[in-house]
């Protein structure tokens, strides 16, 4: 029993160690390690298959990602409308079709989390499963809401707990170094009173929290944020520019053909028409797949917090049951129990701040977000002109 207690007491020693471990190695390895150290939900080898060439590109990392896990801005893989051709036009047309001949499931999954289900009819709806453009996006966005949780839930459930244990066991060790005897005695009367050692080490510990917070896992966090900021605004962008260019072609396409090629005007129109309802329709799907990971990001940020409160609140109230036992005094408890609901009040209230801190990076108001391409009004001005010409022409020829 003693030996299981002295396991679950040193888990957080023993991943640190496993952490600081990695510090001598390049970007990648210090990723991986930090990874498998915090128990993170994807293995780094898929961060690094999946952004293989960013790592190979981006700069040297710093020591904050010897703790918590970096990547790199992800390789823009989407079309430019300069390169936008008739024959891709054709390919957009008929995933268009696939999307709005999807039936997407009335009855869904029975699962404890709705966003799971959610995300089955997004990877289905962008045509996930057939390798489509939008999958590395899919792809990208799940391993930066993971990587963003496994950052948050190392910070809550070990380096908060961690940080609670090493700087109350010093105080822990230090009160009852002399077989149980009081510091004051072992030290002739000069030591501190129990109340301003655990106090102290309150104080102590919520800076070295406050410290690992605001440098290594906030800088790590908002960089991420930033990497992955930098590819949705790239990325919606050139999906924006793409839907411009389809439309012009669809609102002009029959400006240089003859009735001769009417089998080619209507493929044409029609390829070009569906482009760019799939190039609108698109920028709507990844919006819902961010809004997705993003809840997610918030959601366990707020357990992680939970789950970092109450552990410390195990690991209080187990060193709190082992001085009863020692025989301590009840001022003794009183001021370790008092001291340790301030660091953990002190140390959750830092915690809090996780998410507020990580997305006031992203610059969601500069993205081509689907509400600004104006497809209604595309979509107006695309049926209202062909039928003014058909008027036109119409009555054009009665006059003649």
């Amino acid at each position: 029993m003693l030996g299981r207690f002295l396991t679950i007491l040193t888990a957080p020693f023993r991943a640190i160690g496993q952490l600081l471990r990695g510090a001598g190695r390049d970007a990648r390895a210090s990723a991986r390690t930090a990874a498998q150290a915090g128990g993170a939900a994807v293995a780094s080898a898929a961060a690094v298959d999946l952004l293989e060439e960013e790592y190979k590109e981006e700069p040297p990392a710093g020591i904050e990602t010897v703790l918590f896990t970096q990547l790199p801005r992800p390789r823009l893989t989407e079309r430019s409308a300069s390169e936008l051709t008739l024959e891709q036009a054709s390919e957009y047309a008929q995933s268009a079709k696939g999307f709005y001949r999807f039936g997407f499931p009335l009855f869904a999954r029975g699962d404890f989390f709705y966003e799971e289900v959610e995300q089955d009819y997004l990877n289905a709806a962008l045509g996930f499963d057939k390798g489509s453009i939008d999958r590395r996006f899919l792809d990208v966005s799940t391993l930066f809401r993971r990587t963003l949780n496994a950052n948050t839930r190392r910070m809550s459930l070990y380096w908060i707990p961690g940080v609670f244990l090493v700087v109350f066991g010093a105080a822990f060790a230090a009160l009852f170094a002399e077989n149980g005897a009081g510091v004051r005695e072992a030290a002739g009367g000069l030591a501190p009173a129990p109340a301003v050692l655990f106090g102290a080490a309150a104080l102590a510990g919520a800076l070295l929290a406050f410290f690992i917070f605001s440098w290594p896992y906030k800088v790590v966090q908002q960089r991420n944020l930033m990497n992955l900021d930098n590819y949705i605004t790239s990325k919606f962008a050139r999906i924006n520019n793409n839907f411009q260019v389809a439309k012009r072609r669809a609102l002009n396409v029959e400006r240089d053909k003859r009735m001769s090629q009417r089998e080619e005007l209507k493929e044409e129109a029609g390829a070009w028409t569906l482009a760019y309802h799939w190039f609108a329709m698109r920028l709507f799907l990844c919006e819902l797949a961010l809004r997705n990971k993003f809840y997610q990001v918030r959601r366990n940020t707020t357990l992680y917090w939970a789950g970092g409160v109450t552990a410390t609140l195990i690991f209080a109230g187990a060193m709190l049951a082992v001085m009863a036992l020692q025989g301590a005094p009840a001022p003794w408890l009183g001021a370790f129990a008092a001291a340790a609901l301030l660091y953990i009040v002190l140390a959750g209230a830092i915690m809090r701040r996780a998410s507020a801190v990580m997305f006031q990076v992203i610059e969601s108001h500069e993205w081509s977000r689907f509400d600004i391409v104006g497809l209604d009004a595309t979509i107006r001005d695309h049926v209202g002109e062909d039928k003014l010409q058909i008027v036109t022409f119409r009555d054009r020829n009665r006059i003649e």
